[in-house]
């Protein structure tokens, strides 16, 4: 009957049959009873663990959802990945993502250079740095050797402190030097390039010992400043900033830690800042057009001799293009 199939309905569902007659009085007296705060949390709590579950086999996958996929899920508990905290407040709310673990991202192949003609270059033409200092002999560590270097650096080349110069100490510039302890001091003591360039800037950077000579620092230099002070001395400011090229430098040590050598100013490439390619206080003088009077002060430019050479050498090497075009037998090619 319909009363009796209704009733095994509502008791396969867990309720009480409402339609049975001996619930008839209590319908009239009574609202229909509720299921249990227990219960219902018990099969909320079930599905929210199948659904985790599921978001944790699909967590790839359910992060780059939609925001209509995220809305209708975001009722269940979820992680949300630490890189999300960092974006914008509108963007969390609009995407989140169900992640219950982790995703691991696969790191890049660690099996070096693949080419074989490559990997024996490598191996055959490029030494292991740490290697080599690591064999040295030489009493003074690399990091204690460069904290040398900047302290040197620190003191106005050591004219301020000339103990960190050892007595043969040396300076070697491109053109200038080398010069003694003695005369080296004479001349930085008196010369004050910061009177001249109160904002300058060395840019001292890339400090590192040369493997080859574990008792030598390289550095590289990137002077810049604005010439707005007395120059030498004579020369007036200019208002000129000055942008040197990047330039190499060393400090060479003895095994008691003093400098036996300085060089400066040694050019990387002349195509950059306004000092016509020269380093040094050269480069700085051209830049604010007081050049100094001799070929060495001044921007590279062609020799008649190498200019001479490389028109013969142009028209030596266009006249065997023009004879290898022709063959014995071969005619005109």
């Amino acid at each position: 009957s319909r009363g009796s199939s209704h009733a095994a309905t509502c008791c396969a569902l867990g309720g009480p049959c409402l339609h049975s007659p001996q619930s008839a009085v209590r319908r009239e007296h009574f609202p229909p009873p509720r299921r249990p705060q227990e219960q219902r949390s018990r099969n909320m709590s079930a599905v929210a663990s199948l659904s985790v579950s599921h978001v944790a086999a699909h967590a790839a996958v359910t992060s780059r959802s939609s925001r209509a996929t995220s809305a209708s899920s975001s009722t269940f508990p979820r992680r949300v990945h630490d890189s999300q905290r960092k974006t914008s407040q509108s963007r969390r709310s609009s995407r989140m993502h169900a992640v219950s673990e982790p995703v691991t991202i696969p790191a890049a192949p660690s099996g070096g250079e693949q080419d074989p003609a490559i990997a024996a270059y490598i191996a055959d033409q490029m030494i292991d740095e740490a290697v080599m200092l690591a064999s040295s002999t030489f009493p003074i560590a690399p990091e204690e050797l460069i904290a040398k270097t900047k302290g040197i650096l620190a003191t106005n080349n050591g004219a301020n402190d000339p103990a960190r110069l050892a007595a043969d100490f040396n300076f070697v510039a491109p053109v200038v030097g080398p010069l003694s302890k003695e005369k080296f001091l004479e001349a930085f003591s008196s010369f004050k390039l910061e009177a001249a360039f109160p904002d300058a800037k060395a840019n001292f950077h890339s400090f590192r010992v040369d493997p080859f000579e574990p008792n030598r620092v390289w550095y590289d230099s990137r002077f810049v400043g604005t010439h707005t002070g007395p120059f030498a001395g004579t020369i007036q400011a200019t208002g000129i900033r000055v942008t040197t090229p990047p330039q190499a430098c060393s400090m060479t040590f003895n095994a008691r830690g003093e400098c036996t050598q300085l060089t400066v100013g040694y050019v990387m490439d002349k195509n950059v800042g306004n000092t016509g390619g020269l380093g040094g206080v050269f480069g700085i003088l051209y830049a604010i057009g007081y050049a100094l009077p001799f070929p060495e002060a001044q921007p590279w430019s062609m020799s008649l001799q190498y200019n001479v050479f490389n028109q013969v050498g142009n028209l030596s090497s266009g006249l065997q293009k023009f004879i290898a075009g022709f063959s014995i037998g071969g005619g005109d090619k």
